[in-house]
């Protein structure tokens, strides 16, 4: 007991020493410590996370300083420092100070804060229950002062309360805002504003809900926005939860080995006070699905020793409980598997015990008013906007009668050219074919080429024609004028002239008035897909096809088929 005893006195004197050496190396580098504004006390602050003895007498000064000044805001900024980096039950006295600074106050804005604060801090403590009461609080009372600040704070927490819950897609919805929001507002340099804290926290939180919902594209982006952000401004203190969020989003990638990489890069880079419970699992996890189940066994049983005893309870790593137990059970270890199976039991009753209060009163309380707010805010706006309302639903009106009558035109116009195709009195308009005579001379139409020429030419297309070689999807009017023996110039002037249409329209209207007369004939080629029929007649896709019976017949070949189909059931 003595030598306890004199080990603390040695402590305390050596302690105070430090401060003392801190206090002179202070006063040489600059401003004296007195002299420090508030601001500057909490930059000191922020810069100082990892060195606790020079951090506190920062805070310290603070709180001192706030109360000389009879500042109440500032003082609740340098109570927030102090419950923030204290742990239980320190934290919670010092959250009670802010509360009841605020409330004797009674500045909205000061008990917002101050019911975050209290919130964050029962959260830490992971009393999950108690803290969304106060975070609830917080975003109606910053709702109705407008403060987006506090509305968005407010609304990160609530977000860390649905993914303790598993719903991370309606977290991510709100961590988007959150992103929007404190980056936007990044260049803010207020007293106890922290957009660039927030900003960090939430974009953290969105590509970790991200992975779990598996939006990994939008990963990428963001994963780049934090690093270069991290590099641009110094803020090595953040280094590692993003690296550790590169090693979740490859686990969810089944990247497993990147993920391994990633996860222990993280662990051996932190230099703060909190447990790192998630990087331990999601390497157990990655070994796990890489059939190193010993390996992940041992993150499994190292996690347990810490998550079982301490206060978090977080239900995101019962998986390792479940694969501790599948484990020792396919190792025949009756004793470790029961142990595990006692503890998960346990684990269960906590689960199911916060579980299904936090999820009533997030859905009751937070949801259900947002849903309210927004029908609200809709119903202001149909008021404000009834006019212009009532203008849109005329001009839709107008627009949809117009639309109907069009549509109504077009089919009666395509029923009339169906029954014109059809029709046993009304020919489909043929292409002319050119009969020569050895008797008969045909005065050339085209200049340079005699009449034989012509002639040979025309009884040659006579007999493309009647022998269906057009089918042939791969002819060509270069293929063509060699089989006439003839150049392709001549053989277009010829079909222009006595045909009437150019050597595409030629072609494709022969291999359409074959296709019609099928489908009039053989009805059995009613009921084969465009694609099918556009391959009979020769074409190379349907779109060609349906392209070209637009043109020539002036309806659509699906609604000529439809049409066809009709007709035969009123006729049958």
């Amino acid at each position: 007991m003595e030598i306890y005893k004199h080990k603390h006195l040695i402590i305390k004197h050596l302690t105070i020493a430090l401060l003392f050496l801190f206090h002179i190396q202070l006063n040489a580098q600059g401003k004296k410590l007195e002299d420090l504004s508030f601001l500057e006390l909490e930059k000191k602050i922020d810069s100082s996370y990892n060195r606790k003895e020079e951090l506190w007498i920062y805070i310290n000064h603070y709180i001192k300083k706030s109360k000389e000044e009879k500042n109440d805001e500032a003082l609740i900024y340098a109570y927030r420092y102090a419950s923030g980096y204290s742990v239980f039950p320190e934290n919670l006295k010092y959250s009670d100070s802010i509360l009841f600074i605020a409330q004797k106050n009674k500045n909205k804005k000061l008990i917002t804060e101050s019911l975050i604060n209290r919130s964050y801090t029962l959260m830490d403590n992971f009393m999950h229950k108690e803290a969304l009461k106060y975070i609830i609080q917080a975003h109606n009372v910053a709702s109705k002062i407008g403060d987006y600040y506090l509305i968005n704070k407010s609304k990160y927490f609530i977000a860390q309360n649905k993914i303790y819950l598993g719903l991370n897609s309606e977290a991510n919805k709100e961590l988007k805002s959150c992103v929007k929001y404190f980056r936007s507002n990044l260049k803010e340099n207020k007293l106890g504003v922290d957009n660039e804290l927030f900003y960090m926290y939430s974009l953290l939180s969105l590509i970790d809900s991200n992975s779990k919902i598996k939006n990994h594209k939008e990963n990428v982006s963001l994963l780049n926005e934090a690093f270069n952000y991290i590099k641009k401004k110094n803020l090595k203190e953040y280094y590692p939860y993003f690296v550790s969020s590169l090693g979740t989003e490859a686990y969810y990638n089944n990247n497993f080995l990147s993920a391994i990489k990633y996860l222990q890069k993280s662990l051996d880079s932190y230099n703060d006070q909190w447990q790192h419970y998630t990087e331990i699992f999601y390497i157990g996890l990655s070994y796990w699905k890489l059939g190193n189940k010993k390996e992940a066994v041992k993150y499994f049983e190292k996690l347990d020793k810490e998550y079982y005893i301490g206060v978090n309870k977080n239900p995101q790593y019962r998986p390792a409980y479940e694969l501790l137990i599948e484990y020792y059970a396919s190792k025949n270890n009756t004793d470790k598997q029961l142990e595990y199976i006692n503890k998960l039991m346990s684990l269960d009753k906590s689960y199911e015990k916060n579980y299904k209060y936090l999820f009533a009163k997030i859905h009751k309380e937070y949801d259900s008013q947002k849903l309210i707010d927004e029908k609200n805010s809709i119903e202001n706006s149909l008021k404000i906007h009834q006019y212009l309302t009532l203008f849109v639903i005329i001009i839709s009106i107008v627009l949809i009668s117009f639309s109907t009558y069009k549509y109504f035109q077009m089919q009666r116009k395509y029923k009339e050219r169906f029954e014109q195709i059809i029709s046993k009195n009304t020919e489909i308009e043929k292409i002319p074919v050119t009969i020569v005579e050895k008797s008969k001379t045909i005065t050339p139409k085209i200049a340079g080429l005699s009449e034989s020429t012509v002639a040979y030419i025309l009884e040659q297309l006579d007999i493309f024609e009647k022998e269906q070689q057009f089918l042939d999807s791969k002819i060509t009017q270069k293929l063509l004028s060699e089989k006439l023996g003839t150049n392709p110039t001549y053989l277009s002037k010829i079909i222009n002239a006595y045909k009437g249409k150019n050597f595409s329209n030629y072609l494709n209207d022969l291999r359409l008035e074959y296709i019609v007369e099928l489908l009039k004939t053989e009805h059995q080629f009613l009921e084969k897909e465009i694609k099918e029929l556009a391959n009979i007649a020769g074409f190379t896709n349907a779109e060609a096809f349906s392209d070209n019976f637009q043109r020539k017949f002036e309806i659509k070949p699906s609604y000529f088929i439809k049409m066809m189909k009709e007709n035969i059931k009123t006729h049958s």
